[in-house]
């Protein structure tokens, strides 16, 4: 993939507009969910040269996908109901990770979302845990408070413990298990499929 041609055409805006999050302002522990920018992109692919096996949004990346998933960013740019939206998780020091929702269906008001952080900011178990804590937290919100959506799924590999057990004490509810379902560095695995509401959310936050 040619990043100079993909930064080219945003050199007119400095961040992706999204109509349907214009003045989004979501905010959790000095973290934030902001418009993901042009080059966010290539350091994405630059994080998986570091951890091949992690997962966007619930399957292996390769390099092949590169040029779909700059596609699917900008085909949405304009559209006031994307079919999928990606955003950065900013912090202090910058961006730290990629998250978004992709498969939103506008008449049932359910999304998948996902997330991934910087490689070096999860090799340590309890920084990672709070990482993805407050993701998923912002995630949420964005959903329910800017989206206006009804539901939202996340899936995750059984045998990514921590992250698991993040994802259900965040307020999301096991479903199911698919067995087998994905594959990574060659091993298949399987993946657990989580999901939240808007009211489950409301119920906890109240006054998000």
């Amino acid at each position: 993939m040619d990043f100079k041609k993909f930064a080219k055409s945003t050199n007119s805006i400095s961040s992706l507009d999204y109509k349907l999050l214009k003045g989004m302002e979501i905010a959790f522990q000095g973290h934030q969910l902001k418009f993901l920018k042009g080059d966010d992109v290539s350091t994405l692919f630059s994080w998986r040269s570091i951890a091949s096996n992690s997962l966007l949004p619930d399957h292996p990346l390769c390099g092949q996908e590169e040029g779909p998933f700059l596609t699917s960013i900008k085909a949405n740019l304009l559209q006031p109901n994307p079919d999928a939206v990606h955003l950065r998780l900013d912090h202090a020091e910058g961006l730290i990770g990629i998250a978004g929702f992709t498969e939103i269906n506008w008449q049932s008001l359910h999304a998948k979302t996902y997330f991934f952080l910087d490689p070096q900011k999860s090799g340590d178990p309890a920084q990672f845990g709070r990482f993805c804590s407050i993701i998923l937290h912002l995630l949420m919100r964005c959903a329910f408070s800017s989206m206006g959506l009804g539901k939202i799924s996340i899936e995750t590999p059984d045998s990514a413990i921590m992250l698991v057990h993040t994802i259900e004490a965040s307020g999301f509810k096991r479903e199911a298990e698919f067995k087998d379902y994905a594959q990574i560095n060659g091993r298949k695995v399987s993946m657990i499929y989580a999901t939240c509401t808007k009211e489950d959310y409301f119920r906890v936050f109240p006054n998000p």
